[in-house]
């Protein structure tokens, strides 16, 4: 049926095409002079004749020469602009195959664009540091959130997890009219939030979170800012999306959002609720991390609890709602206040309980000389997470020239896994309880005392507790206690953290555009990490004996005081720009466990210097080259063993030395968002001359790890990615490619040391149509090969291919289909199998009412599940997951 489908759509994409390519096409070609001079770098665009519709544009090139192509007959207008010189219009109509015109310009206009406002239907508008992008021009009737619409952009790439990047730069927030809720954590605005009131998306380039710190500090972030239409702002607006399925299995969907978008107070409120495999908060930790460690006056972001025992499931390269059995809760409430014009209150609070599902077989398959064993896991999970958080953020300035800032949040953080487990036909119960909570106090002062120098100074508090209790009602471990009689295993983690930082940093340009800055930071951190192991026997007529077996308990506290000073000096010429740097910093760490201490003092010394180059007026290239010196962390010195789940104990290193490396970095960019061609190229290399390897002990039930020390291991990558847009086809391709290997060794007990070389090789084309017509469609095909080798070789090859098409049937009646295939390597005697997926919706738009029916059909051929294939140095697996079912459901979108 799969195979029908797509054949049929192929044929009419391909008469399509030829029914474009057969249509007479009119070339606008001449030249731009000024003052007898030809002018380069002018932007014209083709405007259709009375709706004002960018039909083409295209830029001048050093001979002033230009070329653009339409489908259109005319009548046309052309427009030419450029930095220094008066826009210029020019009336034609073109209706032979190649018309001339020739165009002199004249000096006057905007010498220099800070900021850009637009009033037009353009799809692009450049600013200094400011790119414009017109949302009707990217609508194609089937976008229902801000993501939505994303996805649709040429450039900009939307992961599965609902990050945001621009080339290789990630997005640092996403703003509404100039005032951020959510900062990194702006999946939970992107994801939810309507297209409808949007009127233009700002990519804000060189962007500073403190607004003292513009023109100042040579930042490279990256930032949106929403700008919704003039009916839309100061006034209470909102939408309603649900879906249910009436017959059969009981899946569901809601979302509401209510908002309201003044220029002195903004209210955002959203709730949701689904079991449909919909991830309703995609990552709480984006938004317990506020902050971005490179601002300038920032300390302890990423400072947390680490992660002991994890059950989530790792599905790379596969849509993760698919397998995700939940019941989803969330509210959120938001809201920014202006009670004057020196005090700004920021406000936000959450709650997300939600149950979630996993059902996993998993097939482990051993091959290193003697160690030869195949384990089976069939894990059947039941997860309950409560999660609350609220953060407050006030915000005040005295005057012109200074900011106070005080940002507070607090969190409760609870998640409960019962398992079912049968591991190589033996069941058992299996159960993972965290209850914590995480606070985290900041205050903020910037004073700025000229127009080119900065001083902030911060002041940071963080407190998390994050206990563990895992227990199993089976004894898998006769082999390593040397024990019977035992019908259960308990273990408590004590899992704690207090962290205390002060930093003041200034930041200074010079006339020249050279830029300078020095940091001081001092901080305190102490780690708790208690483990207990206990073995429980239950002889019988008495309860039950507790045992804890020598080596697999801990009492430990690592404390580390540190001092850095942090200078950066920026060279700016013409054309390129040279930075050195270094982080110097003396650091005294004290590992104490059961009451035994000992400490070690390190001087560390990270220098680097990062260069940009200007190559000519599209292309830029930047390097950048490293020594860096850390410590180790908590959990790689932790002393005794703890147990990470069923079959795994690992214990830390015996060794406080500090971690040495050294790599380098070259990126080259050509083009930017309004270019036909745009590109990022990057590669580099990384040599680390200490790092945290492990040693293996293994046993079909269980496996001890060792932390351990080793030297030299390297890394290199290569990247990719092209986007062009071909005219002949109204469509932007991309291409995208992709290499990471990796050097280094690991310890088996029984075999030694190993050598392990590893290679990555990802190849990905797709295209997304922008035709102005009734069909629309988005396809590609990528292709992963893993390769390992170590006593031989492994090669594991995995594709994935999609077609997604948009048919508007009428001016109310569209309807998309969304195909995917995956194909797994095979491994262990398994076959490849090819799985397919089609989603298909039809929806019927009452723009009256602004209301849409939607009939969703999910999973249409009803695969039941699916196999994923994984290469590691120590095995090889087969895993399968179980999907949701396939199901049709009927829902309402509202805007009001």
């Amino acid at each position: 049926m799969n195979g029908k489908i797509n054949k049929q759509i192929a044929t009419l994409f391909i008469i399509l095409l030829l029914a474009m390519a057969a249509h007479a096409q009119v070339a606008i070609h001449g030249r731009v002079r000024a003052a007898g001079k030809a002018v380069g770098g002018v932007r014209i665009e083709l405007l259709g004749d009375g709706d004002n519709k960018m039909l083409a544009y295209t830029f001048s090139d050093g001979q002033g020469k230009y070329r653009l192509q339409s489908l259109r007959s005319g009548p046309f207008s052309l427009l030419f602009t450029a930095l220094s010189f008066k826009p210029v219009s020019v009336p034609i109509m073109a209706v032979q195959a190649d018309t001339l015109v020739d165009v002199q310009l004249s000096a006057g206009g905007v010498e220099r664009l800070q900021e850009v406002i637009v009033h037009s239907k353009r799809p692009y508008r450049l600013g200094k540091d400011t790119i414009e992008l017109a949302v009707k021009s990217f609508l194609q009737g089937d976008e229902r959130t801000v993501e939505d619409l994303l996805k649709k952009i040429p450039g900009i790439q939307v992961g599965t997890d609902g990050s945001i990047k621009i080339g290789d730069k990630e997005v640092q927030k996403v703003m509404v009219e100039g005032d951020d809720f959510f900062e990194k954590g702006y999946r939970l605005l992107t994801q939810s939030m309507s297209v409808r009131p949007l009127k233009k998306i700002q990519i804000l380039q060189r962007y500073s979170h403190n607004k003292q710190l513009n023109g100042i500090e040579n930042s490279d972030k990256i930032a949106l800012n929403l700008e919704l239409e003039e009916d839309s702002k100061a006034q209470w607006m909102g939408s309603l999306d649900a879906q249910m399925v009436p017959i059969g299995p009981k899946y569901y969907q809601a979302n509401t959002n209510l908002m309201n978008f003044g220029k002195k107070n903004k209210h955002y409120l959203l709730g949701a609720a689904n079991n449909n495999g919909f991830d309703a908060v995609s990552s709480i930790n984006y938004l317990l991390q506020s902050g971005s460690s490179d601002e300038p006056g920032q300390i302890g972001i990423g400072i947390t609890t680490p992660t002991l025992i994890d059950n989530t499931p790792n599905l790379p390269g596969f849509d993760y709602k698919r397998t995700n059995f939940n019941n989803d809760k969330l509210l959120s409430l938001n809201t920014i206040l202006n009670p004057s014009a020196q005090l700004k209150i920021k406000w936000l609070g959450f709650a997300n309980p939600t149950k979630k599902t996993f059902y996993r077989n998993t097939v482990q398959n051993y091959h290193l000389q003697d160690n030869q064993f195949t384990n089976t896991e069939d894990h059947h999970f039941k997860r309950k997470i409560d999660n609350y958080f609220t953060k407050l953020e006030l915000q005040f300035e005295p005057n012109k020239d200074a900011i106070l800032t005080y940002t507070g949040t607090l969190g409760s953080l609870r998640k409960n896994d019962l398992a079912t487990l049968i591991f190589n036909g033996i069941q058992s119960e299996e159960g993972t309880k965290n209850t914590g909570y995480v606070t985290n106090q900041n205050i903020s002062y910037s004073h700025k005392f000229s127009s080119r120098d900065v001083l902030v100074s911060s002041l940071r508090w963080i407190k998390q507790r994050s206990p563990i209790d895992y227990n199993i009602n089976q004894f898998y471990y006769e082999d390593l206690f040397g024990v019977e009689d035992i019908h259960a295993v308990q273990q408590h983690i004590a899992n704690n953290l207090m962290f205390i930082g002060a930093t003041a940093h200034y930041v200074g340009r010079k006339r020249n555009g050279d830029s300078f800055q020095l940091a001081f930071n001092m901080d305190y951190q102490k780690q708790q990490l208690n483990t207990e192991l206990k073995l429980l026997s239950n002889p019988t007529g008495l309860g039950d004996s507790v045992s804890s077996p020598s080596g697999f308990s801990n009492v430990m506290d690592f404390n580390v005081f540190q001092t850095n000073i942090i200078t950066k000096y920026t060279f700016k010429r013409a054309g390129w720009e040279l930075t050195p740097h270094l982080q110097a910093g003396l650091v005294q760490s004290i590992l104490i466990d059961f009451g035994t201490s000992k400490s070690k003092n390190n001087v560390l010394l990270s220098p680097g210097l990062s260069a940009k180059w200007g190559l000519h007026a599209k292309g830029r290239l930047e390097a950048d080259f490293y020594f860096l010196q850390q410590n180790a962390t908590s959990t790689q010195l932790v002393p005794n063993y703890y147990t990470t789940g069923v079959r795994n104990f690992i214990r830390g290193m015996d060794n406080l030395a500090p971690l040495s490396s050294s790599g380098a970095a070259l990126t080259y960019t050509y083009g930017s968002l309004t270019d036909r061609f745009f590109a990022n190229m990057s590669a580099g290399h990384q040599i680390l001359f200490d790092y945290v390897g492990i040693s293996s002990s293994l046993n079909p039930n269980f496996t001890l790890i060792q932390q351990v020390l080793l030297k030299n291991k390297k890394s290199s990558y290569f990247k990719v990615d092209l986007n062009y847009y071909l005219k002949a086809v109204h469509g932007n391709f991309r291409l995208d490619l992709g290499t990471n290997a990796t050097d280094y060794a690991n310890l088996v007990e029984g075999v030694g040391s190993r050598r392990i070389r590893t290679a990555n090789y990802d190849y990905g084309l797709s295209f997304r149509s922008a035709w102005n017509s009734k069909l629309n469609i988005y396809m590609g095909y990528t292709v992963q090969r893993i390769t390992y080798r170590t006593e031989s070789k492994l090669i594991l090859n995995n594709s994935r291919g999609f077609l997604n098409v948009f048919f508007s049937l009428s001016k109310n009646i569209q309807c998309n289909l969304k195909n995917e295939s995956y194909r797994f390597g095979s491994l262990m005697g398994q076959t490849s199998k090819n799985y397919y997926f089609s989603d298909f919706t039809l929806s019927y738009k009452m723009k009256k009412h602004r209301a849409r029916f939607n009939i969703i059909a999910k999973n249409i051929f009803n695969t039941k599940f699916f196999r994923n294939v994984e290469l590691t140095d120590l095995y090889n697996s087969n895993t399968e997951y179980r999907l949701l079912p396939g199901y049709i459901s009927f829902g309402l979108d509202l805007s009001f």
